[in-house]
């Protein structure tokens, strides 16, 4: 008999399907599901909050994408514009995302670790993958921005962050607009 051999995809498949149906993603369960041993499970994928970090940031990146290509297609302006539009389409695309919204009621304490604890990796991952777009941005000449690329994208993806997931760090409800003035405001130039 022949030992199931286990790859990290084979387990975000699994997960990314149970968390896009609203399912928690039991650690056990899945490994029942998979075939394999939890241990076995476990040293493949790391935790199950490193896991859960892979999945949301799986859809954060497309998202991050589309957003892009959207904000493009409605005509925004290269720079400022376009980039505050892109994240606000990301952040009502986030806001309105069932399964997050099902997973952070579901499980606050952990949502709570997995976006913003640096085991999942999923805020410095969408970090990174903002610093790339400003970075692009600068590049082209569409931004001129007087702090480092790196920081201004932590501060992007914070007020964001603080914006869509608002219920959960401080029970109030998202503010789109709020968030759209105050990344302009850091990403606009003083004159």
């Amino acid at each position: 008999m022949s030992a199931r051999v286990l790859t990290p995809g084979d387990a975000m498949v699994a997960a990314r399907r149970w968390f896009l149906e609203g399912r928690a993603v039991d650690m056990q369960r899945l490994a029942e599901e998979l075939a394999v041993g939890r241990a076995t499970l476990y040293r493949v994928v790391g935790s199950r909050e490193r896991l859960l970090g892979d999945v949301i940031v799986s859809f954060a990146r497309p998202t991050i994408a589309a957003s892009l290509v959207r904000a493009h297609e409605r005509g925004l302006v290269p720079g400022v514009e376009r980039l505050v539009g892109a994240a606000r389409i990301m952040n009502r695309a986030v806001i309105e995302f069932e399964p997050l919204r099902t997973f952070v009621a579901a499980e606050p304490e952990v949502a709570f670790r997995v976006l913003f604890m640096p085991t999942a990796g999923v805020h410095l991952r969408i970090v990174a993958a903002w610093q790339q777009v400003l970075a692009r941005a600068r590049a082209r000449g569409d931004l001129h921005p007087e702090a480092d690329v790196g920081r201004l994208a932590y501060l992007f993806v914070r007020i964001g962050e603080s914006v869509i997931h608002a219920d959960l760090l401080a029970g109030r409800e998202p503010d789109l607009d709020l968030a759209a003035d105050l990344q302009r405001s850091l990403l606009t130039s003083p004159d």
